[in-house]
């Protein structure tokens, strides 16, 4: 199985500040999915933002990814919504429902085996782990512990964040189908091992 990347942008309010560092990183990286985090601000002027940004992904093949933002991410013709564990407006089995079958649904679940079994059941077509906020030292452990714990057990495909550089090529070993790599990525972006 082939490991891919999947950067996530930082929070942004300005896209067309961030258009250089990404036409950079896409000089040197071809990623399968790029998870845009925009700011809190209004549709319409997230519609604007997104609108910048959206031809420069999705003409390379690049599957573009809206955060938190299910209802946006089907009208601005998005590839799919990736829904951060802090998201509370809707459930996920909802945001299954508001996208359709056509739109991909990925759901952040921190680091619970719960949390992830309740999105694929109720419709996600990935999910992302990421260690705990306290799990200092130990959290590359621990998403390699769940990357492969999910890969034996589960077919839906599995996201694994990596909160420095150098925790890349070990989330890669892991058996997770793509590695999202921390914001500091884009400062020095390079393709994932092997």
């Amino acid at each position: 199985m082939v490991c891919e990347l999947y950067p996530a942008t930082p929070l942004l309010e300005d896209t067309a500040g961030f258009i250089p560092v990404l036409e950079r990183a896409l000089a040197c990286c071809q990623p399968a999915a790029l998870l845009l985090r925009l700011a809190p601000m209004p549709d319409i002027q997230a519609e604007a933002q997104l609108s910048l940004i959206q031809p420069i992904i999705q003409d390379r093949g690049i599957a573009l990814m809206l955060e938190d933002r299910p209802e946006l991410a089907r009208q601005a013709g998005c590839d799919g919504v990736h829904l951060s564990p802090d998201y509370r407006a809707h459930s996920v089995a909802e945001v299954r429902r508001l996208l359709g079958d056509t739109l991909q649904l990925g759901v952040g679940v921190g680091a619970s085996r719960d949390s992830a079994m309740r999105a694929g059941e109720d419709g996600a077509d990935y999910i992302c782990f990421a260690p705990e906020a306290d799990a200092g030292a130990d959290g590359l452990g621990q998403v390699v512990a769940l990357a492969q714990w999910w890969v034996m057990m589960m077919e839906l495909p599995v996201v694994a964040c990596a909160h420095d550089p150098e925790q890349i090529a070990a989330l890669v070993g892991s058996g997770a189908d793509f590695v999202m790599p921390d914001t500091q990525w884009w400062d020095n972006p390079v393709s994932l091992p092997g």
